[in-house]
C-alpha cells in the first residue's frame, strides 16, 4: 500500500506541473501573437512614411529642409498647473472687478406663494369607519 500512495503523490505531482506547463505556453504563445501583431504595425508605419516621403518628394515639396523637432510627450505642449485661482481681477478702468456678479431674485413658484391651509386643526381625525 505504500508504494502505491507514493505512486499516487509522484501522478498528482505530474499533473501538477503538466497544467503549469500548459498555462506557461499558453502565455507565451499570446506574447509571441503580440509581439508578432507589433512588428506588422511597426512594418506598416514605415511603409506608410517612406510612400509619404516618396509622394512629397514627388511633388517637389522641400520637406527635408524643414528642421525636425521632437514632439512633446502626451501631445501636451506646457504642462498644467494647479494652484488656487487668482482672486482680485483688475477692471480696465484700473479698478477692481468684485468677485461674483449681481444676480436677479429667483422667481417663486404659484404654489409656493399660497400657504397651505392647516387641515388638522379645523377638524378632528375620524377613526377608519371599517375598524371597531
Amino acid at each position: 500500500m505504500l508504494l502505491n500512495k507514493k505512486s499516487l503523490v509522484y501522478q498528482q505531482l505530474v499533473e501538477r506541473l503538466f497544467d503549469k506547463c500548459q498555462k506557461i505556453q499558453a502565455d507565451n504563445e499570446r506574447c509571441v501573437m503580440r509581439v508578432n501583431a507589433i512588428k506588422k504595425t511597426l512594418r506598416r508605419r514605415n511603409f506608410d512614411v517612406e510612400m509619404l516621403k516618396r509622394r512629397l518628394d514627388k511633388y517637389g515639396d522641400n520637406w527635408r529642409l524643414v528642421p525636425m523637432v521632437a514632439p512633446h510627450p502626451k501631445g501636451k505642449t506646457e504642462q498644467k498647473r494647479r494652484g488656487p485661482k487668482p482672486k482680485n481681477k483688475q477692471a480696465p478702468d484700473g479698478g477692481t472687478v468684485p468677485a461674483t456678479p449681481a444676480r436677479k431674485p429667483r422667481k417663486q413658484r404659484a404654489s409656493a406663494k399660497q400657504p397651505q391651509p392647516n387641515l388638522n386643526s379645523t377638524k378632528q381625525q375620524q377613526p377608519h369607519p371599517g375598524i371597531g
